[in-house]
């Protein structure tokens, strides 16, 4: 778990080090910066709770819901 949230923290890194050098906009650095923050909440949640759904599964749910 501490290898996965310093993986996570190395590419958070990158990717603020390339907006600022982009001069991207405070939109984008939010956009990212949630997108990021799900990933890495579902991938904890993967790692603690091992009976959490796939994505795979929830996807198939979803389309199959009526049949």
């Amino acid at each position: 778990m501490v290898i996965i949230t310093l993986v996570f923290a190395a590419i958070a890194c990158y990717e603020w080090n390339f907006l600022q050098r982009r001069r991207r906009k405070t939109r984008t650095f939010w956009i990212v910066g949630c997108f990021w923050a799900a990933a890495f909440l579902y991938l904890m949640l993967i790692y603690s709770l091992q009976r959490f759904p796939s994505p795979n599964r929830l996807i198939e749910a979803v389309f199959t819901f009526g049949k």
